[in-house]
Order: structure tokens, then C-alpha cells, then sequence
């Protein structure tokens, strides 16, 4: 008996030390990746090579993706009608790179990233428009992101407004999608919502206590949530862009947020 509680215990110190270096190389490929990338990602944004820019991102996305051990699998594709807002459910910071690897996309980060370090300057460089939340710098705000609508770059909203717990959608606030209620260039603004959803943690469906360590929410810290996550293993997502639609086709902004919440949720 004692034999065999011993054997089990190396057995999980192996498996956990394993992880545990699995994790520190991937942590390790992973700054060196960024690093290598985030110049040329810079001097393409400086130089206003916005096409450049989006493909050096593009490679950059992926690659992190690939080192993390995100398993990814698209299901149809982003419209091709321009100008164009994606509207996707939100659960970690993870959902950047997943959606950032498919298509150029401007996000949409609140103003308190753009202090963070590496993360911050990464959405710089990437084009990000941060969003300023105080009254006076809505219009200022809605400018940034109708000029990224006219240069035919897709924008990305949350609507949730916040990060969720993976097991449920928040509640979308429809003042997030009052973009569309305007057009852009004297063309009709395309509505097209995105699901993300996270399948399994090593080929094994991901049940509700697991979920902390995919969807990044409350007042977790990013650092530990990252490494923790960096010791799970492969991890299966998907990411489906659903139907395109207008505003035009719902009646107000209220009808269109629930209809994308609903979508989303199917």
C-alpha cells in the first residue's frame, strides 16, 4: 500500500514539474517572440504602412498562439462589406490574439491599458483605439473609431462591457453598438457578430472548475493568471464569425444588441 501511495506521489511531482517547465519555455519563447516582432510591428505603424502593419500583427498573433498551445479552429470568415464592426463575447485577454490572428482588426481597450507595460505598447503599435469612458470624451472617442471605420478597417466592440466567467454572457449594453446607428461615409455600417468559445484543456471538455484558468475576470492579477494558464497544456478554441447584419434590419440599438447577445450565445 505504501509502495503504491509513493509511486502516485512521484508520478504527480513528475507530471507538476513537468508543467511547471513546459510552462517557463513557453513563457520564455514567448517574450522572445514578441520582442523579435513588436520592432518591425512599431516602425510599420511609425511609417504609416497600415497594410505591413497588419500582416507583421497578423504573424505576430499567430506565433503567440502557436506557443502558447492554442489550438484554433474558424468557423466561416469575417464579411467582406466595409465599413464593418465585429461585436464578440469577451472572457480573457486570450481573445485578442485569437481574433487578432484571423483578420486586421482595431480593438477597443479602456484607457487604464494603455499605461500597462509590454501590453500597452503592443496595442499602440497595433493601431488599438483606447476608450476613454468620461462623458466629455465620448464624441473624441466615436471620431477615433468612425476614422478607422472610413479606412476600411474592421472595429471590435465588446458589448458585455467586461470580461465574463466563461459558464454565462453578461448582459449586452447596447450603447456599445450606437456606431451603427449612423452612417459612415454615407455608407450603411455592417454588424457582424463573433463568438469565441474555449472547448477543452488537453483533448478533456473544460467543466466549471477549470474555467478560472481560461476566462480572466474580476480582480484577478494578470501575471499569475498567465502563468497558471501557461502550465495547463493545449488548449481547443473556436471562433465562429456569425451572420452580418444592420441596424437597419432590427430597428434600434437595443434590438440589435440583444440580437447579437443571442447569436453569440447559439
Amino acid at each position: 500500500m505504501r509502495s503504491t501511495r509513493t509511486a502516485t506521489v512521484r508520478k504527480f511531482t513528475e507530471k507538476t514539474t513537468d508543467r511547471m517547465v513546459r510552462a517557463f519555455v513557453k513563457l520564455f519563447l514567448l517574450i522572445l517572440w514578441v520582442a523579435l516582432l513588436c520592432p518591425f510591428v512599431g516602425i510599420a505603424d511609425k511609417l504609416k504602412k497600415s497594410r505591413e502593419r497588419d500582416i507583421l500583427s497578423r504573424l505576430c498573433f499567430k506565433g503567440m498562439l502557436r506557443i502558447c498551445e492554442i489550438r484554433l479552429t474558424v468557423h466561416a470568415h469575417v464579411a467582406a462589406t466595409r465599413p464593418l464592426l465585429l461585436v464578440s463575447n469577451h472572457l480573457s485577454y486570450l481573445d485578442i490574439p485569437i481574433l487578432a490572428s484571423q483578420c486586421p482588426v482595431c480593438f477597443t481597450p479602456k484607457t487604464e491599458i494603455a499605461a500597462w507595460p509590454v501590453i500597452g505598447h503592443l496595442c499602440r503599435i497595433t493601431g488599438a483605439v483606447f476608450v476613454e469612458r468620461a462623458a466629455e470624451k465620448i464624441a473624441e472617442t466615436r471620431q477615433a473609431l468612425v476614422r478607422e471605420l472610413s479606412a476600411g478597417r474592421p472595429v471590435c466592440l465588446y458589448p458585455e462591457a467586461t470580461t465574463g466567467n466563461g459558464m454565462e454572457l453578461l448582459p449586452s449594453k447596447s450603447s456599445y453598438v450606437s456606431l451603427a446607428e449612423e452612417p459612415v461615409d454615407g455608407k450603411t455600417l455592417t454588424v457582424q457578430p463573433v463568438a469565441i468559445v474555449y472547448r477543452a484543456i488537453r483533448r478533456i471538455p473544460i467543466d466549471r472548475t477549470q474555467w478560472p484558468g481560461i476566462a480572466w475576470y474580476g480582480d484577478m492579477e494578470l501575471v499569475p493568471h498567465l502563468w497558471a494558464f501557461l502550465k495547463l497544456g493545449c488548449v481547443d478554441a473556436e471562433l465562429a464569425f456569425l451572420s452580418p447584419t444592420t441596424l437597419q434590419e432590427h430597428g434600434d440599438r437595443k434590438a440589435l444588441a440583444a440580437h447579437c447577445q443571442k447569436a453569440i450565445a447559439l
